[in-house]
C-alpha cells in the first residue's frame, strides 16, 4: 500500500492551470497579461505554480520563481540573479553551477550586459544598497530579453513580502518597471489576500500591465470528493464515508491530503482492506484531536498568533461564538458581553488574517474544519478539568460519532425537504451568492407542490408567503433544458396569484439557451454551488446531488 506521494499527485485547479499557461503562451505571441493568484495559506497555490512550471519546461523562455515567505533582501537579490542564469544556462544545454561566480563565468561571454549588471546587483548588496540593488534587480529582466532574445516570467510567490524589505516607495518602483518590460510576464501569489489585494489596486493598478486576479477557494462538493478517491485508489471506502470526508473538511486539499494519509497508514496497521468508520473516527482524532496532530497543530499555530497580545481574550472569545453559530455583530455582543465597538474591532482584525469572512451581516470562520477544531477541541481544551484520563477524548469520539450519523441522516433527505429546511432560516438578510446579491424573505406557509410540466411530467416545487407576496421554488437535480423551461413559464403564467418570485434550483445547472432566457424572465437561477454556500451560510451540510 502506498503513501500518497505530495509532490506529484497534483490534482484538480485545470481551468486555473490552463488560464495559467494561457498567459504564458501569450508573452511569446506579443500579448502580455499579468496574473496574480490570492488565497488562503495552503490551499493549493505553490502547487499550481510549480506544476505551471514543470509543463512550461519545454518553452523557449526563463522561468524565475522566487518564495518570499520569511524571507530577507539578500535571499531576494541572490536567488533573482542566480535563478535567471541558472535556467538560461540549463537552456542553452550549458551545464548550470549553483554558484553565483560559475554562472557569471559560464554565462559572460553571452551575456556579458546581463553578468555585469548581476555582478553590480551583487556588489552593492553586500554593501548593504539595498535600495541600489532593487532598482537594478527590476531592470535585469529587460537586459537579459535584449541579450538572449527569450522572455521572462518571474513568480513572485507570497509576493507581499516585498514590502518587508525596507525598500522605498518598493511597489511603486515594481510597478513603473512592469509597465516598460513588454516581453517579462508576472505572476504572483499571496496568502494575505486582504493585503495583497489593497497592494494590486492601490500600487499596482497600471496604465498598462495591470493584473488579472483569480482567487484560489476550496474544492467545492465534487472536486473534493473526487481528491478523496483519487488519494485512496486501491483502498475500499464507502460513497458515503468518501462524501462525509470531503464534507468535513470544507473542501481544503490539505486536509483531505492529511487525513487520506492517516486512513491509509491505518487501514496498513490493522490490516483492513476496506476503511469503515472506525477507522475514519480514529484518523481524525490523531490528526485533529490530539494536541501533536498536524492539523490540530497547525491550527493551535494560527490561534496563537490571532490571540496574542493586548485584547487576545477577545478575539479567542469571538472566534468560539462564531463556531458556535453567533453570525451577527448584535449576536455575538449578546453572547460575549462586549461593546459593539469591542467585537467589531476583533472581527474586522479577524477579517484583515483571513480567519473570518462577512457575507451580508453574516460573519463565519472561513475554514470550515477550523470552526470544528475550535468548537470541539480548542475551546474544551481551555475550559474543561479532565477528572477522568481519557474523557475529554470520549467526548470527542461522541461528538464526531453524532457528526458521522447526523450527516449521515441528512444525506437521505429530499431534495425538497433539504430546501424546505433552509427556507425557515431565512429572515429578510441579503447575501452574495457567487457574485450576485440576493435578499432571502422570511417565510411563512412553505409548501412542497407537485408542478405539471407537460403531459405526465411533474417537478418538485416549493410555494412559500412572504410580506413581498407568493414564492415559487422550481427544484431539479438534472439538467434543465429548453423544454423544461418552457413547461416552468407555462405553469407561472397560469398560476394566480402570479408568484412574485420565481426560483429555479437546480444541482446539475441550465443549459446555455435555457439559462440566457431564465434571465432574461427575471427568473433567479441557483445551481449546486449557490445552493451549498446557503448551506454553509446557516451552518447546515450541503446537498449531495
Amino acid at each position: 500500500m502506498n503513501l500518497i506521494d505530495f509532490d506529484h499527485n497534483f490534482y484538480g485547479r485545470r481551468g486555473v492551470l490552463e488560464v495559467l499557461k494561457k498567459r504564458v503562451l501569450g508573452l511569446k505571441d506579443g500579448y502580455r497579461q499579468n496574473v496574480a493568484l490570492l488565497g488562503n495559506r495552503y490551499i493549493g497555490k505553490t502547487a499550481l505554480l510549480q506544476r505551471l512550471m514543470a509543463q512550461m519546461e519545454e518553452q523557449e523562455l526563463c522561468f524565475v520563481y522566487l518564495d518570499l515567505e520569511n524571507r530577507d533582501f539578500d535571499y531576494f537579490a541572490s536567488q533573482f540573479t542566480k535563478s535567471l542564469l541558472y535556467n538560461y544556462l540549463k537552456k542553452e544545454n550549458i551545464a548550470p553551477q549553483e554558484d553565483l561566480k560559475l554562472l557569471c563565468q559560464a554565462a559572460k561571454e553571452r551575456l556579458p550586459r546581463t553578468v555585469f549588471l548581476v555582478q553590480a546587483i551583487a556588489d552593492f548588496a553586500s554593501q548593504a544598497k539595498n535600495q541600489e540593488a532593487y532598482h537594478m534587480i527590476l531592470s535585469l529582466p529587460e537586459v537579459f530579453t535584449q541579450e538572449s532574445g527569450k522572455s521572462v516570467v518571474l513568480v513572485f510567490d507570497e509576493f507581499s513580502n516585498l514590502e518587508n524589505f525596507n525598500i522605498p516607495d518598493a511597489f511603486a518602483e515594481l510597478g513603473k518597471r512592469i509597465m516598460t518590460q513588454k516581453h517579462c510576464l508576472y505572476i504572483m501569489s499571496s496568502s494575505q489576500t486582504q493585503q495583497a489585494a489593497t497592494i494590486l489596486s492601490e500600487k499596482l493598478s497600471l496604465l498598462f500591465g495591470n493584473f488579472e486576479t483569480i482567487t484560489i477557494e476550496p474544492f467545492n462538493f465534487s472536486e473534493a470528493q473526487g481528491l478523496v478517491e483519487h488519494n485512496l485508489q486501491g483502498v475500499k471506502i464507502g460513497l458515503h464515508l468518501r462524501n462525509f470526508l470531503a464534507n468535513f473538511t470544507g473542501g481544503h486539499p490539505l486536509y483531505i491530503n492529511l487525513l487520506c494519509q492517516e486512513l491509509i497508514c491505518l487501514s496498513g496497521v490493522f490490516g483492513q482492506e476496506e476503511i469503515y468508520a472506525p477507522i475514519v473516527t480514529q484518523a481524525i482524532e490523531n490528526v485533529i484531536f490530539n494536541p501533536w496532530g498536524v492539523i490540530s497543530r497547525h491550527f493551535e499555530l494560527q490561534i496563537n498568533a490571532l490571540t496574542s497580545g493586548k485584547n487576545a481574550g477577545i478575539a479567542a472569545a469571538v472566534l468560539a461564538a462564531l463556531a458556535e453559530g453567533k453570525h451577527k455583530i448584535s449576536d455575538l455582543t449578546e453572547s460575549l458581553k462586549l461593546k459593539t465597538s469591542q467585537v467589531c474591532q476583533r472581527v474586522n482584525i479577524l477579517q484583515d488574517a483571513n480567519i473570518v469572512e462577512r457575507n451580508g451581516n453574516y460573519y463565519h470562520i472561513k475554514d470550515k474544519l477550523l470552526g470544528f477544531w475550535i468548537k470541539y477541541v480548542y475551546q474544551r481544551r481551555l475550559k474543561s478539568i479532565d477528572l477522568e484520563p481519557g474523557r475529554s477524548r470520549k467526548q470527542f469520539k461522541d461528538e464526531l460519532g453524532r457528526a458521522l450519523n447526523d450527516f449521515s441522516m441528512v444525506a437521505r433527505k429530499d431534495l425538497s425537504v433539504r430546501m424546505a429546511d433552509l427556507m425557515h432560516k431565512f429572515d429578510n438578510e441579503s447575501f452574495m451568492l457567487c457574485g450576485r446579491r440576493y435578499k432571502l424573505c422570511a417565510f411563512r406557509d412553505i409548501k412542497p407542490l407537485k408542478l405539471r410540466i407537460g403531459a405526465g411530467n411533474y417537478f418538485d416545487a416549493i410555494s412559500a408567503q412572504s410580506e413581498e407576496g407568493q414564492w415559487l421554488i422550481v427544484l431539479k437535480k438534472d439538467p434543465v433544458q429548453d423544454t423544461d423551461l418552457n413547461g416552468i413559464l407555462e405553469e407561472i403564467k397560469k398560476l394566480d396569484p402570479k408568484p412574485s418570485r420565481s426560483v429555479i434550483v437546480s444541482l446539475s445547472g441550465l443549459n446555455e439557451n435555457a439559462r440566457v432566457r431564465a434571465l432574461q424572465e427575471k427568473l433567479w437561477i441557483w445551481d449546486e454551488d449557490q445552493l451549498n454556500c446557503l448551506m454553509h451560510l446557516f451552518d447546515e451540510p450541503i446537498i449531495i446531488r
